[in-house]
């Protein structure tokens, strides 16, 4: 099966680096490209511009590094849809924009930005005609939480909200309250391979079972 690539927008504001949107591309970088599935994890992780950083104030698009999120999100994708060669993107989504790999540095960060007015939580989030371009939504953002976050609380509903008026089939891993879900790629690679085969199953169970038996 053809190696994916991965593609992202960088922007650089006052030392904060936010990366605005990100996509895996397998098969010819085209613009009449198809959807493959999309999913909504917390922020974005480590993954770098193969040559430069964006100046200050302005967006660079590029090639990026694989980064461990990327390379579990392709072994997903290849397990739902099997052998058969793929040609499309998957577009990786996120609650907010600021890079940064540590989950609760991340967040914390986040509601300073938002405090002190650096950033919006409408700037945040993408069109319901956005997420309507895609067959489904992984929900994947992890299971941090603090009393304090309030922004960041905000900021899920709101996603919630999007979510719910686009009307894009989404599954996950719920944790027991099911308010938040897993992140699909944990630290530990015994944790990766057992999330992996849970989603794929969850899946099977959700999407591919109502796309099959359409109401």
């Amino acid at each position: 099966m053809n190696q994916p690539n991965a593609f992202a927008t960088f922007r650089e504001h006052r030392g904060v680096v936010y990366r605005t949107s990100t996509y895996l591309q397998w098969g010819p970088n085209s613009e009449g490209h198809h959807s493959l599935g999309s999913c909504l994890l917390l922020n974005p992780g480590s993954a770098k511009l193969f040559r430069e950083r964006p100046a200050s104030g302005h967006s660079t698009m590029g090639q990026t590094a694989l980064d461990p999120t990327m390379r579990q999100l392709i072994r997903l994708v290849e397990a739902i849809y099997g052998k058969r060669a793929l040609a499309g993107r998957f577009h990786m989504y996120n609650l907010f924009s600021v890079q940064n790999a540590a989950a609760v540095n991340a967040i914390s960060h986040f509601e300073q930005l938002i405090h002190e007015k650096e950033t919006t939580l409408a700037a945040q989030l993408v069109s319901t005609q956005e997420l309507q371009k895609h067959p489904w939504l992984l929900l994947g953002w992890g299971l941090s939480h603090h009393p304090s976050w309030q922004h960041y609380s905000s900021l899920k509903k709101l996603w919630k909200q999007r979510i719910a008026a686009a009307g894009v089939p989404t599954f996950g891993k719920p944790c027991p309250k099911g308010i938040d879900y897993y992140h699909p790629s944990p630290p530990l690679h015994a944790t990766k391979e057992l999330i992996l085969e849970e989603l794929v199953e969850i899946y099977r169970k959700t999407i591919e079972r109502k796309s099959a038996h359409p109401l």
